[in-house]
């Protein structure tokens, strides 16, 4: 007697970074990089307390629309890792990216760029959750009070890759959160992101369970006891 073909399917999420700014990570920056456009005058991205799900800290983007008469506008944060690891798995659908986010106003629109080696060396490929047109493209819907957001980097609906593509198991990542506004002028938008994580779920591992041995070679034995049995 054979007992073979129990199987069962390995896929333990892990964690790749979490970071919930009560305080930064040592592993952990976040910075503006200058970039604006449209009406924006000015604007600001740090983490501030008291901003963040339940009055903790977190990430604070202020966008100030003093004059213009563009009808749009677009600051950003980044928030960079340099010291990721355990995201061996090539496949993006392995990956998701979660974070608490609320707004006054506006939208949001994502860009990951990743990078091979830890210190940002070695630039590997970006995607976005919209195209390089400012106020357009498949932006994030925001609301007034927090909400949150689990998106899968594998999902084609929401992000879109661009030159050399995305590839997450590199050492470092790079999450620019872009706040597009638009309306007349004069206004400020606010933006908090909080409770950003990074979580990949391997490839199914399957393993197959034979078991030989002492059932088997019992009813073996049985068997062949009943037939000396009769025979006698």
């Amino acid at each position: 007697m054979l007992l073979c073909g129990v199987a069962f399917t390995s896929q333990a999420q892990l964690t790749i970074f979490s970071e919930n700014f009560d305080p930064l990570s040592a592993a952990g920056a976040v910075s503006t990089n200058g970039d604006f456009f449209g009406d924006t005058t000015s604007f600001s991205g740090a983490v501030v307390s008291g901003v963040g799900l339940g009055g903790t800290a977190a990430i604070e983007l202020v966008l100030n629309a003093a004059s213009g008469s563009a009808g749009y506008s677009g600051a950003n944060v980044e928030y960079g890792n340099g010291s990721l690891s355990g995201n061996t798995s090539t496949s993006l659908s392995a990956y998701t990216l979660s974070f608490d986010a609320e707004a006054n106003a506006g939208s949001l629109r994502l860009n990951l760029q990743s990078w091979l080696l830890n210190g940002y060396i070695t630039y590997q490929g970006q995607m976005s959750t919209a195209p390089d047109s400012p106020g357009y493209g498949n932006d994030l819907t925001l609301n007034p009070t927090y909400t949150h957001y689990s998106l899968n980097l594998g999902n084609t609906s929401i992000f879109q890759s661009t030159t050399d593509g995305f590839q997450p198991n590199g050492g470092t990542i790079l999450i620019t959160f872009q706040l597009d506004g638009g309306g007349a002028t004069p206004y400020t938008d606010t933006l908090n992101i909080d409770n950003l994580a990074l979580t990949m779920v391997p490839e199914p591992a399957s393993v197959t369970l034979c078991a030989v041995g002492g059932l088997a070679a019992f009813a073996f034995l049985c068997r062949r006891k009943s037939y000396n049995v009769k025979a006698d």
